[in-house]
Order: structure tokens, then sequence, then C-alpha cells
């Protein structure tokens, strides 16, 4: 199971400080007993089939810790993630908002490649000032201030991140941790990512909640928060394009259309076109 393998990641990152909490979302494969061998030190609490928000916005409530770092059951923190984690902090004074950098594998042993690099670091007033760079921004990628007042979307959706990262993106303080990597993200094919559905609903509300005004920074900070959504846009439509799925990728290109005009992303919206006459000719993927 990689949950064991996940436990096991922090435990070599042992400090009395630090507490861990599993959240199970009512899976059938024996969380419970995994986690008993870890000790009584690790809490264990359970939902059913709420999804992942509604799973990491529990362990919020029950954590006690000053901040809260989150990590997918599938993927591991490196040997020197709290340390860096701790370093960071006092460097930068405490921010609301840490986000990490993560090493990709498939493998285990692509891990033995990624060792412990100098820290180097990018400062900023709040996320939304961050919205020029393409920083990858997933859960297991955050460390954020327990006090700070932002929870994850219940909805059971990809993309619940970033929506938490928009409602997040006026806290003071936000530090991206170019390197050492901080957490490992494993690839395969049955992460939630990989579905397609659940991704345009998350797009979708990102949307939803732009459009009704409901991210912070009023009007003065809307380049910066739809430079952050158009982002994530853009990879789903060219996806649902070759997938034939013509509605949902057509939808959201509409959707989004003012959007990418005030930015000036030609490249995208002129391409978008010429992809679906193109993919429109291929076989549909199985």
């Amino acid at each position: 199971m990689l949950l064991a393998r996940t436990l096991e990641s922090l435990s070599r990152n042992g400090d009395a400080r630090v507490e861990v909490i599993v959240v199970d979302d009512g899976s059938t494969d024996d969380t419970e007993t995994v986690v008993s061998r870890f000790g009584s030190k690790i809490r264990f609490l359970r939902q059913d089939h709420l999804g992942p928000g509604a799973a990491r916005n529990l362990g919020w409530r029950a954590a006690s810790g000053a901040y809260i770092a989150f990590l997918d059951s599938d993927d591991v923190w490196l040997p020197w993630t709290l340390g860096t984690y701790l370093e960071v902090l006092h460097r930068s004074h405490f921010p609301s908002f840490v986000v990490g950098t993560g090493a990709w594998f498939e493998k285990e042993s692509e891990l033995t490649d990624v060792h412990r690099e100098a820290i180097e670091l990018r400062n900023f007033s709040d996320y939304l000032a961050s919205a020029k760079l393409p920083i990858w921004l997933g859960a297991s990628s955050m460390l954020v201030k327990r006090e700070c007042a932002p929870r994850f979307e219940c909805t059971n959706m990809n993309a619940e991140d970033l929506d938490f990262a928009l409602h997040f993106g006026r806290e003071p303080g936000f530090v991206w941790i170019q390197k050492p990597f901080t957490f490992g993200y494993r690839r395969h094919g049955s992460t939630a990512v990989m579905n397609l559905e659940k991704t345009f609903i998350g797009i979708n509300h990102l949307v939803d909640e732009e459009r009704a005004n409901r991210y912070p920074g009023g009007s003065e900070r809307k380049t910066e928060r739809i430079e952050l959504i158009t982002r994530a846009v853009r990879p789903p439509v060219i996806e649902a394009l070759r997938q034939h799925r013509w509605r949902a990728g057509v939808s959201l290109y509409r959707r989004t259309l003012d959007w990418h005009l005030l930015l000036k992303r030609w490249r995208f919206l002129l391409a978008v076109p010429f992809l679906a006459l193109g993919f429109a000719f291929r076989t549909k993927p199985q």
C-alpha cells in the first residue's frame, strides 16, 4: 500500500513538535490497520466518500499546530523536508503560505538521484503577486498557517488546490521554495489528476468563483487572478479536443475567451481552432 511508504517518509522526518493526522475518505483497503503499525502518535480520522477537499478540511480542524502541511497518500516527504520548512519559516519571517517543489517519480529508485541542495527562495507579498511565474501547485506542496481562514472546496473535483490558493490569495507573505525538492510526487495512471471529468468540474468552478467575485483582491487584482486561472484552463481544453470531447473543450474556451484576449494569449487563442480541426480528422482515443 502506498500509504505505508508515505507514513514512512514522515517518520524519517520525525520531530516531537509534529503531529500526523491521517484522514480515510471511505477506503476499503484496510487503511486503519496500516496506520496502526506506525504507533499511537498518528491520529486516524474517517469520513465517507466526501472527497479530498473535505478530507483536508477535517484534518485541518483536528490539527493544533501553527502550520499545516498536506501530503496525499501516494506522495512522500524527502528526508530534509521538515528541516527545510523550518529554516524557510524563520528566514522568511513566518509567512502565511509556503509552496515547495516536487520531484516527480514513477519508481522509488528514481528518488535515489534526488539530493538535498542549498535553499533557494522567491518571496512575494502574497500568493496573487506570484501570478506571472508558472509555479506548479498541489496540495502536497503546501505549508499554510492554520489561523488563516480559507478552507478547501468540498465538491469532489480536481483543481481544488488552486481554488484554495486563490481564496488564500491576499494572506500576507508567500514563499516559493525553488530548491531543494520538498516532496516526491508519484505519477501513475490511477492518480486523480488524470480524471478529465473532475478536472473540468474543478476548472469551471474556478471560473464561476472569479465571475462571482468570490476571490479576494477586487478589480485591482483581477489580472493576477485570471493569469493563474487561465494557466490551468489551457491544458484541459486541448486535452478535451484531443479526446473529441468538443462540447466541454469549446465551452471552456468560450467562457474564458475574454480573459485570454485581455492577457493577449494569441498563441492559445489561434491554436485551438486549428487543433480542433486537426484532432477532428484523427481517430478518437479509446
